[in-house]
């Protein structure tokens, strides 16, 4: 019997790949790790995960847990996520923050909704968490931005 693919797009099984972190028996050992953990959370709807990996600093730390796990969940069921790309990825700098740049194929219902984001991770002492990302839609523009650098410029 073939193991299902895990959603972040390694062309591991979800078993040995993802899931370990999902289940909570190890946690990513660095911050791409992470950030395809929980895109493949979002994939399986793992929103405990979601929640366990974000940083004390990310804003919705800030709201009721259940109102934000309650948020995700729909969020979730109402998408799919075909395909994952990491683009570039650096730090940790002297603030301890580290960057992924990444493009995140997303669909709501049959509506493209891929994006690319540059997220910001932070070490809380136990794992990465994610802090924080500013994302791009463009679409017009997404084929052009491949580096920390290019979506930096491109946000200017």
């Amino acid at each position: 019997m073939k193991r299902p693919l895990c959603p972040c797009h390694s062309g591991l099984a979800l078993a040995v790949c993802c899931g370990p972190l999902h289940r909570g028996e190890q946690e990513a050992e660095t911050p791409v790790a992470l950030m395809r953990s929980r895109y493949a959370a979002f994939a399986v709807a793992n929103v405990d995960y979601l929640w366990r990996t974000l940083h004390e600093e990310h804003s919705d730390r800030t709201l009721d847990r259940a109102e934000v796990l309650s948020s995700l969940r729909r969020v979730c069921r109402a998408s799919r996520h075909p395909g994952l790309t990491v683009l570039d990825a650096d730090g940790p700098d002297g603030e301890g923050v580290a960057r992924v740049l990444f493009r995140a194929r997303v669909f709501v219902g049959r509506v493209d909704r891929t994006f690319v984001e540059c997220s910001l991770f932070r070490h809380d002492g136990v794992g990465w968490r994610y802090v924080s990302g500013e994302l791009d839609d463009d679409s017009r523009v997404l084929q052009g931005v491949s580096t920390l650098a290019a979506f930096a410029a491109r946000r200017r």
